[in-house]
């Protein structure tokens, strides 16, 4: 599909049909409809990591988190309300830079563990490919979590040109090391190697330093270095505020008042991202890119219980409920036609592949196969989403078997509804209320078994309070079907067995070609 312009010139052609005998008059007004053919857009998409659906200040009801930043640029943007994600990392990852179901490569199951010879499939063309192909210069600053014991399945051998930052899922963000046994242990330094990288090279000289601070710099540097005369495709995919909970002292003097330990620090990285999200606008504004700029910024999967709040949601990161997978976020861009408003149309992070690239130019391979559509007038004006049903999770794995299912306003749970086996003697289908809620409106449902059959209406019941599967069971039945015709053929989980040779090849840092 070619290109949609975002604005025309029809004001200056009128001119020219009007002026045709003024020869000066129809030069200047061919010039200045060049100067307004549309320019490919520069666009910067920020995952956070384990925030929850209640941790921004726009959907925090308590009135305690503060992310100024990001609350200006929702509300003066649009706020995205039924947006989904997968349960947990890895997967959204893999959606987002594919535009397909992570399932159909394999990588529906859980994450890639550091010393876990998996990766995304090097068959999988990503986004940054694509865009890089359409003239983009690409960068990813913040983790990559989609396989690093190949040097071929880098960043920097899936399209982007830079990637700055962890190859995997989280690390200690001062002396930014990770565990390399199969047990993470996080206290005996034995176990630990470094993990951050610049492009293939490990960074050694930024220890004491928080990995969070070199992010947000790099990011700024990179868009300070920019030439604003090429597009710009720009991946933050940000550790904070996934654990360990450790953050700078100016941030944690924010939140005074939140006496519980872990959830004072949870909370203060949450505004250290939103400072970030700040420093990188400004940083847009000062290069003269911001006019041209398509900002979406949302959460990777929902928040931990333990201190991320998905409230009022119901659920847990790692599980099918809506507080594991409807992320909180937002587009903010002045090419935007329609704005400040919340839009509640159906959009799947799949969705971002196809809706880039067509603002990039060019037609979409079919042999892409995508499962992601263009949603750029739902994003834009606020029409109707061309999604009317969505796999919102799909897992075959012997230990988490489930399917979840949106299809029009009713949604599907059908098996077991998180997916870590670790969270076996946790609850995890609760409405957990922050401490700082006074009478919360818990809703008066017994917990349920951990594999189940829910049906939801989620138009009516987005908390998903009433159960209907045994009172609606053609409806049931009609949403098994759809997941059973979308979900045909897919291959089994790749879920290899961690791999001990990994431990025995790095030395202090982390390294690639031992798998």
């Amino acid at each position: 599909m070619a290109m949609k312009p975002l604005f025309r010139c029809w004001s200056v052609i009128l001119l020219v049909l009007l002026s045709k005998s003024d020869a000066s008059v129809e030069e200047s007004s061919e010039e200045d409809c060049s100067e307004m053919k549309p320019k490919k857009p520069n666009i910067v998409f920020v995952l956070s990591d384990n925030t929850g659906w209640g941790d921004f200040s726009w959907t925090d009801e308590t009135g305690i988190m503060q992310t100024p930043n990001m609350d200006e640029l929702a509300r003066s943007g649009v706020i995205l309300n039924q947006t989904y994600v997968l349960p947990i990392c890895t997967p959204t990852r893999a959606a987002f830079l594919t535009g397909r179901y992570p399932f159909r490569f394999g990588l529906g199951h859980r994450v890639i563990f550091p010393n876990q010879p998996s990766y995304l499939r090097r068959n999988e063309s990503t986004l940054a490919e694509q865009l890089k192909q359409r003239g983009y210069n690409t960068h990813i600053v913040g983790k990559w979590h989609l396989g690093a014991c190949r040097e071929d399945v880098l960043p920097t051998s899936r399209g982007f040109d830079t990637h700055y930052g962890p190859w995997h899922g989280f690390i200690h963000y001062y002396t930014h090391d990770i565990p390399t046994s199969n047990v993470l242990n996080w206290e005996n330094p034995e176990t630990l190697a470094l993990d951050f990288h610049d492009n293939t090279g490990a960074v050694i000289d930024k220890v004491g330093t928080h990995a969070s601070e070199l992010l947000q710099k790099r990011a700024v540097d990179i868009i300070g270095k920019h030439n604003p005369d090429v597009p710009m495709f720009l991946f933050m995919a940000n550790l904070l505020a996934h654990q360990p909970y450790e953050v700078p002292e100016q941030y944690l003097q924010m939140y005074n008042e939140t006496s519980v330990t872990g959830l004072r620090e949870f909370r203060a990285m949450v505004t250290m991202f939103d400072d970030g999200i700040g420093k990188v606008v400004q940083a847009l504004k000062d290069r003269g890119m911001w006019n041209n700029t398509i900002l979406v910024v949302m959460n990777d999967n929902g928040g931990h219980q333990r201190f991320g709040s998905n409230w009022p949601l119901r659920g847990n990161l790692a599980t099918a409920f809506e507080g594991g997978i409807r992320a909180t976020g937002f587009i903010h861009s002045n090419l935007l036609h329609k704005t400040g408003y919340t839009n509640n149309e159906l959009i799947h992070i799949t969705d971002f592949f196809p809706t880039f690239l067509n603002l990039a130019g060019g037609n979409i391979d079919p042999q892409l196969q995508l499962d992601g559509m263009d949603v750029w007038d739902t994003l834009s004006e606020g029409k109707t989403s061309p999604r009317n049903g969505t796999i919102l999770h799909y897992d075959t794995h012997v230990s988490s078997p489930c399917i979840a299912v949106r299809l029009g306003d009713y949604k599907l749970i059908d098996g077991r509804y998180d997916l870590i086996s670790e969270f076996a003697n946790i609850q995890t289908d609760r409405w957990v209320p922050k401490p700082e809620h006074v009478n919360p409106d818990i809703p008066d449902v017994l917990p349920i078994d951990k594999v189940a059959t829910l049906l939801f209406n989620i138009k009516d019941d987005p908390r998903e309070i009433h159960d209907l599967s045994e009172s609606m069971p053609d409806i049931v039945e009609e949403l098994r079907q759809y997941g059973a015709d979308v979900t045909a053929g897919a291959p089994p989980p790749f879920f290899p067995d961690k791999e001990p040779e990994a431990a025995n090849n790095i030395k202090g840092i982390w390294t690639a070609n031992w798998c």
